[in-house]
């Protein structure tokens, strides 16, 4: 029996045995499992838990004009703050006061209340000894305290913005030396030309970026990114690189130590094609008015100047925009850049357009009378259509038309030729699309009328009189002035396009076809747009010792009910080796004004033409 009971006892310890090692096999597995298999989630878990991320702004770039003028760069501001974690200790022992207090006086307690109370009373001890000492009146915002203490715990509050230089040197020798106040640096956008350029540079705005954040709880500074102009389009350039700071954290959220830390680069510079001397001569020119100024480089496309009036002081709107100057520059209409943002009826300039189509399609020459004899009005159709000032310029060719700007033979002319080829020459030099400038915003409004575009708009059918005011530029024709400029650069280099540039570099223009016209007939009319200058309607444009190509306009548009005349000028120089070329559009402000292309517009291209090629020389 002894034996049988041997072998009971073993099979029970086996199984036993059997059982403790499955245990432990079990506990050893989920122990690895946990420490191996799962070593990165807790890892990445305790982090999460314990660590914070603050990302730091990077300064911005310099922007500077093509002949290395400081034109926009970071000026420094200096704020006074506080860290939440300097006052800890001041702020539990103001908590326990307050807790006396109300238990002497058995009132309830409300903890969450007691601990906002005392946060502000601690704050604002140290914000009424900042106003002592900078004679500063500043009241405590007690909401924007405490959704900063919320959402931003581990940034500093800021309790006075925007320091002077007295102030500042009164708060560095009067504040304690442990106090937990302390001046800190920022750096805001500043435009040492103020006005100048406002458009083409843009402006920054607040911003909070959201890269890199990771798994950790960020938190970051507001920082400043591009809005309009260069600051915008260039802004990835401009912008640098953020630094970081990653923090251990206590169980109340407030810093212990700093883990890593990178500091943030600066943004790279960015060099512009604008001549900033040139600009501000073209915005003395504009002053006072409404429009706006173009000057490219007839060879790269680049824009030597380009202004719009009117215009606002960027550096009013850094480091912030107030209500108040927001409303000025609305309702002034200063946001506009009308240089490529507006749209208007070209007038006569669009003269060279229809002369073109009607060389190119054989309805016109130079070498012969048209036959055409202006009386200072013709009838098209069942309307009467008058010439200029309904002058009669009696016998008139192509070269005496576009000399004299004679509406009657572009109306007669336009009948033969037909609106499609019009339109058909407009599409040819790109005057039906942007630009391609690179700056952001670029108007679509640009419009080259058809019979099939007036259709599918609902205005009806094609009339005669239609291709009549499309063929001076009138109607529902539209175009900015940046198109008008870039227009007479291609057809001062014979070329069918040109793609305009504000950033200086080595650009070259695309392969487009040349204007190609039979014979003589570009040359000819180079020589007719010169002559418009010399003795023609452009000639309050002339200037000594520099021949000028170029055509006078002026345009009618209803604003608010009201007729304004829109006066043109276009133009390119030298004649013999085109080196830039000029669009100006400048717009009545009221019934009183009197604008015409060639008394109001020639001599404001004549005084910037004057200026550009004397500082050449």
């Amino acid at each position: 029996m002894k034996p049988i009971h041997f072998q009971q006892s073993n099979r029970r310890i086996a199984i036993l045995g059997t059982f403790f090692l499955g245990v432990f096999l079990f506990l050893v597995s989920g122990l690895f499992y946990r420490q191996v298999i799962q070593y990165d989630y807790f890892c990445q878990k305790e982090e999460r838990q314990n660590q914070r991320r603050i990302v730091l702004p990077a300064p911005r770039g310099d922007i500077y004009d093509r002949n290395g003028k400081l034109l926009v760069c970071n000026r420094p501001s200096f704020d006074l703050q506080l860290h939440f974690d300097d006052i800890r200790s001041e702020v539990h022992r103001e908590y326990v006061r307050l807790i006396k207090e109300l238990h002497t006086s058995q009132n309830p307690v409300d903890r969450d209340s007691l601990q906002k109370r005392a946060r502000q009373n601690i704050v604002e001890k140290y914000l009424e000894l900042a106003n002592a000492i900078t004679g500063r009146s500043v009241a405590l915002d007690a909401k924007t305290l405490e959704r900063h203490y919320r959402e931003s715990l581990l940034l500093p509050i800021t309790i006075l913005s925007n320091l002077s230089t007295g102030e500042y040197i009164r708060l560095v020798d009067h504040l304690p030396f442990q106090s937990p106040l302390y001046v800190a640096t920022n750096y805001y956008r500043f435009y040492p030309y103020k006005s100048a350029a406002c458009h083409v540079l843009g402006y920054v705005g607040s911003d909070v970026g959201t890269s890199h954040t990771g798994s950790l709880k960020t938190f970051q500074f507001i920082e400043k990114t591009g809005k309009t102009g260069i600051e915008l389009s260039q802004n990835q350039l401009l912008s640098g690189s953020r630094g970081e700071q990653i923090f251990s954290v206590d169980p109340a959220g407030f810093r212990a130590d700093c883990i890593r830390e990178k500091y943030p680069r600066k943004g790279n510079d960015c060099i512009l094609s604008i001549d900033i001397d040139l600009q501000m001569a073209v915005e003395y020119a504009l002053e006072n008015k409404l429009g706006s100024a173009i000057v490219l480089d007839a060879n790269s496309g680049e824009v030597l100047a380009m202004a719009s009036k009117p215009d606002y002081d960027a550096n009013l709107l850094s480091p912030r925009i107030s209500s108040e100057i927001y409303k000025k520059i609305t309702d002034s209409g200063a946001w506009l850049n009308r240089a490529f943002q507006g749209v208007y009826p070209p007038a006569s300039t669009f003269k060279i357009i229809s002369a073109l189509a009607f060389l190119r399609h054989k309805i016109a020459s130079w070498n012969q009378a048209d036959g055409i004899d202006c009386s200072g009005k013709t009838r098209i159709g069942t309307r009467i259509f008058n010439c200029d000032h309904s002058t009669a310029h009696g016998a008139v060719s192509l070269q005496s038309a576009i000399e004299k700007s004679c509406n009657v033979y572009f109306y007669l002319k336009s009948q033969d030729c037909g609106i499609g080829k019009i339109a058909e020459e407009a599409r040819r030099f790109h005057l039906d699309e942007k630009t391609g400038i690179d700056l952001p915003f670029e108007t679509n409004r640009m419009a080259v009328p058809s019979p099939e575009q007036k259709q599918k708009r609902g205005y009806g059918k094609w009339f005669a009189g239609d291709t009549a005011n499309t063929a001076i530029g009138q109607g529902d024709l539209l175009v900015s002035p940046l198109q008008m400029a870039c227009f007479m650069a291609s057809l001062a280099k014979n070329r069918t396009q040109t793609i305009p540039h504000i950033l200086r570099g080595n650009h070259s223009q695309p392969t487009a076809p040349t204007v190609e016209l039979a014979g003589d007939d570009h040359e000819s009319l180079i020589r007719t747009l010169q002559s418009v200058i010399d003795s023609g309607t452009g000639r309050l444009a002339k200037l000594d010792r520099l021949t000028l190509a170029g055509k006078s306009g002026t345009a009618q548009l209803w604003e608010h009910g009201e007729k304004r005349n829109v006066a043109w000028f276009i133009g390119f120089a030298p004649v013999e080796n085109p080196r830039v070329a000029i669009a100006i559009a400048l717009q009545e402000q009221s019934k009183y004004d009197n604008y015409y292309g060639g008394k109001t517009a020639a001599p404001i291209a004549r005084q910037i033409l004057n200026f550009y090629f004397r500082k050449k020389e």
